[in-house]
């Protein structure tokens, strides 16, 4: 009698599960850089991160050489992972190319959004909103993390939003140079309102216009700080 062990499938399904820890772990740290939790210059430990997210080393190491393959982390001696540090370079380029990408993605969006994305998007945009006014940072990255990325998958351009996914992990540490000058109130009208306005109205290119609006001006306090 053959065992299960013996049989063609069998050494795939372990091949499966550690793929599904990798790729969990990976999406737990490329949340954690996307939204600005992992500051810029922290060094990564991958026993400490593997205690922290309950599973083996393996797993761990082998999302941290996925996010350097991405450019979320930098890997130095062959074996130390580090947050990048931000140049204004770098910087730059990521703005750029977000301007670009996310402001197709919201011109797209506005004729492929539905209703329960448009609420999805405005519950992000007021939970945003205040945690910003009492002060809890760390929330309200993640809510406008929420928004933009949401705002790109409404498009319904799987590859566009990998793309601007990528953009994400690379300028989500950058946030963490806003926390200083970042205000408590919520000027009006925030870039997001116009741009939830924009899907309702079924204009794209308002909607792409108010995006844009909203990476300029959320990008001067950290260009302001590296120009410093």
């Amino acid at each position: 009698m053959t065992n299960a062990k013996d049989k063609p499938g069998a050494p795939a399904l372990e091949q499966v599960v550690r793929a599904n820890l990798a790729a969990q772990a990976h999406g737990k740290l490329r949340k954690a850089l996307s939204t600005g939790e992992l500051r810029p210059g922290e060094r990564l430990n991958g026993r400490a991160l593997a205690a922290r997210l309950g599973t083996s080393l393996t797993p761990v190491r082998e999302a941290l050489l996925q996010l350097v393959a991405e450019g979320g982390l930098e890997m130095q001696a062959g074996k130390s992972f580090t947050v990048p540090v931000p140049t204004r370079a770098a910087y730059l380029e990521l703005r750029d190319l977000r301007l670009v990408l996310e402001g197709m993605a919201a011109e797209r969006a506005a004729a492929a959004v539905t209703p329960p994305v448009l609420t999805r998007l405005a519950t992000a945009h007021r939970k945003l909103c205040t945690a910003k006014e009492r002060g809890d940072f760390a929330s309200a990255l993640r809510w406008n993390e929420e928004f933009h990325l949401g705002l790109a998958g409404a498009a319904g351009m799987p590859r566009l939003l990998r793309l601007i996914e990528g953009l994400w992990i690379q300028s989500g540490p950058f946030l963490n140079d806003l926390r200083a000058d970042w205000p408590h109130t919520v000027a009006e009208p925030h870039p997001h309102v116009l741009v939830l306005q924009a899907l309702e109205a079924r204009n794209g290119p308002a909607a792409a216009a108010a995006i844009r609006r909203d990476i300029q001006e959320g990008g001067e306090g950290p260009l302001s700080r590296l120009e410093g």
